[in-house]
């Protein structure tokens, strides 16, 4: 014969209930925030380092990204965005745009500008062993406006370039995982702009991109040992909250700027 349930009973089972869920809900709460998935440290060099072609196309006028590299006046972008271009300028305000002079790179997708416009430099560090896993910041003009990535170190990578010129040289691949809110699509305009790491240092140059893997490619740190020097400072840390502030503030302070290239 059935019996009815004590109600003392099913209020226990009710408690009970309720403050397990409550504890399991302050867990989720309170858990902080999980970290990249890091790997293992990022292979050196090797003949079976995956293929990247890229194609360049006949000199055309457009627009990039670059960053002070010294205090002489001294700034870094890709060679793509600045070569063979009759006039090369720094915006430098609304409607100011300061001439520069480009000297490319023959062998890595990058060019030294110098103009009359002295910034303080961007920190960097070209020496630390990259993992893969760990975040990189991207700054710069996208799409010709003021915007941001956040990426996820895959590989070494070797790109190949053809077109108005050649090169091959090894660069890092990284995973789209992050990106300035109402920006879709192709990222040009960030190309030459810094790639930074979690601790606000430049370990490289955007190179090229792949919107259909979701892939940036950047120049690696090796490759820029021997045109940027190690500059003092102290780098803002950078994580997925931070970093559009981050991002902002080095615009305003013009240490990163809109390239603008002119062909007759």
């Amino acid at each position: 014969m059935w019996r009815k349930t004590p109600d003392w009973l099913f209020y226990l089972i009710v408690v009970i209930l309720i403050y397990a869920n409550s504890n399991r809900a302050s867990e989720k709460i309170d858990a902080p925030a999980p970290p990249p998935e890091l790997g293992t440290m990022l292979p050196i060099e090797s003949p079976r380092d995956e293929r990247v072609v890229v194609s360049v196309e006949k000199p055309k006028s457009g627009i990039g990204t670059a960053f002070a590299i010294d205090t002489k006046g001294k700034w870094m972008t890709a060679r793509h965005v600045v070569d063979s271009c009759s006039e090369v300028g720094i915006r430098i305000g609304e409607r100011k745009i300061l001439r520069a002079t480009a000297q490319v790179s023959e062998n890595t997708d990058t060019a030294i500008l110098t103009s009359r416009w002295k910034r303080k430099p961007l920190v960097n560090d070209l020496y630390t062993e990259r993992q893969i896993g760990e975040r990189g910041y991207f700054f710069g003009f996208p799409q010709g406006r003021p915007g941001e990535v956040v990426g996820s170190l895959l590989a070494r990578n070797r790109m190949l370039v053809r077109g108005r010129y050649k090169s091959d040289e090894a660069i890092l691949a990284w995973s789209e995982v992050s990106r300035t809110k109402g920006l879709f699509g192709s990222l040009g305009g960030l190309s030459g702009a810094p790639v930074m790491d979690r601790d606000g240092e430049v370990i490289g140059v955007v190179s090229a991109e792949s919107p259909r893997r979701g892939r940036i490619y950047t120049v690696t740190p090796e490759n820029l040992r021997t045109l940027i020097t190690s500059q003092n400072g102290k780098p803002n840390a950078l994580t997925l909250d931070t970093y559009g502030l981050q991002a902002d503030r080095l615009r305003r302070e013009r240490r990163i700027a809109q390239v603008v290239c002119i062909v007759d």
